[in-house]
């Protein structure tokens, strides 16, 4: 290990100390120590022969814990006084090392350049460019949010390239909320946390996307509330995205919530139809097409939303031309993508609908029920539903878990179960929603 990671291990367990004993007493008998090696078994600790005597009678046992809890195993406490420090030979150790060293992922189509700005987006993609032109210095740090589909990941990795390109020395990670958590869970389970912490405290850029996913994991939040800190502190630039605002978040902690509106928050909303032409125009010129533009209006009038359906109703065209050999024009895109319109604008039908049936039953708006209020009447709104929307669309969980801005499945899986159990002990209630499926699959 390098004399600045053996320095920054001091300094995690002298924090750790500073909660058990006052300013002073951490001051004069641990503050001079000096970690002078470290190996997977053993970590060697030197301080001055004036205190080692008393350090190794008194805290010994409390020093060994404070190691062991930051790195992660059992580790051998070997206190030497500095005089024995210098007489030490050189020798090599064996470093503590992550399994593979990790690479910069970036997608380099994903750029500003072929980013179409319009209105709904147009905070955030000035806000990213800042960031990627001057990081650290402005917008630190850079919060972006909206609902999938809508470009954050496109914005990221357009930073990711613009950074790359200005500072090819810097030091960047981009990694999703899930893959933060898995690696730590990982990390922890092979007993080398300070590998994880290694790896994302020495960073100069940290990109997490969907970091909404380590809501509710109170020991990922602590990491992470950690890692944020260090970075921040050290002046390094942190960009995140989520499918909604840090104060809409389910179970995120405060501490985290403040800090991730101490810079600037933007969001991103679904295109107008002047955006989605022009967005349908780029794509479509990506493919190697020059639509007309009375189709281009034709797609962006059916497809509203998701920005990620543009490029498989492309994909679709294209796929039929090349086969076909027939020229697209206005009517052979209307016949090739009907079957695909359908489909959606059939899908967002009966989920307005269910919405409807909802706010009528229960007096509550669609808003409520997509929001993170917790009242029993929005919950029960909420759970009803849900479930109609799982019994009647073919949307995956996780798909109906982001249209009502959740973190992940969980709550959907809660409210079926709710509402099946509810079916069984209420006959009435059973054939109500047995009726409102039937009329809606109709």
């Amino acid at each position: 290990m390098t004399d600045n990671e053996l320095k920054q291990i001091k300094m995690f367990v002298l924090d750790e100390l500073r909660t058990l004993y006052t300013k002073p007493t951490v001051n004069l008998w641990f503050e001079p120590m000096k970690v002078v090696s470290l190996n997977t078994e053993t970590v060697t600790v030197s301080l001055p022969q004036s205190r080692k005597t008393f350090v190794e009678t008194q805290y010994y046992d409390i020093l060994k814990a404070k190691f062991s809890e930051i790195l992660g195993f059992n580790a051998e406490l070997v206190l030497i006084s500095d005089e024995e420090e210098a007489e030490l030979p050189e020798e090599e150790e064996e470093e503590i090392k992550p399994k593979s060293a990790y690479k910069i992922r970036f997608n380099p189509e994903y750029t500003f350049e072929n980013f179409v700005v319009g209105k709904s987006n147009q905070l955030a993609q000035s806000a990213s460019l800042a960031v990627a032109k001057h990081p650290a210095e402005l917008n630190n740090p850079l919060f972006l949010y909206g609902p999938s589909g809508l470009g954050k990941t496109h914005l990221l990795f357009a930073i990711v390239n613009e950074i790359r390109k200005n500072h090819p020395d810097y030091n960047i990670l981009y990694v999703t909320g899930e893959e933060f958590t898995n690696e730590l869970i990982e990390s922890l389970s092979m007993k080398k946390p300070m590998v994880f912490r290694e790896k994302y405290r020495n960073l100069d850029v940290l990109l997490v996307d969907d970091i909404q996913f380590i809501a509710g994991k109170l020991s990922v939040q602590e990491e992470f509330f950690h890692t944020f800190d260090t970075l921040f502190k050290m002046n390094k630039q942190i960009i995140l995205a989520s499918d909604c605002a840090p104060k809409d978040i389910d179970n995120l902690e405060d501490r985290l919530k403040s800090r991730f509106v101490m810079g600037l928050v933007a969001d991103i909303q679904p295109p107008d139809l002047e955006l989605r032409v022009a967005i349908f125009k780029r794509k479509a010129m990506d493919f190697g097409y020059d639509l007309e533009l009375e189709i281009l209006y034709y797609l962006a009038k059916n497809i509203t939303t998701n920005i990620r359906q543009i490029e498989g109703a492309l994909k679709k065209l294209k796929a039929h031309t090349l086969i076909t050999g027939q020229v697209c024009d206005y009517y052979v895109a209307k016949e090739v993508l009907s079957e695909f319109f359908v489909n959606a604008k059939s899908e967002e039908s009966i989920i307005d609908r269910i919405f409807a049936f909802a706010e009528k039953r229960y007096g509550i708006s669609r808003e409520e029920m997509k929001s993170s209020k917790r009242n029993a009447d929005i919950i029960a709104a909420r759970h009803y539903a849900i479930y109609l929307i799982r019994k009647t669309t073919n949307l995956s969980q996780n798909s109906i878990a982001k249209l009502f801005n959740k973190k992940d499945h969980t709550t959907v899986i809660n409210s079926i179960a709710f509402i099946e159990r509810k079916m069984k002990n209420e006959p009435g209630f059973e054939r109500e929603l047995l009726s409102a499926i039937a009329e809606l699959r109709s």
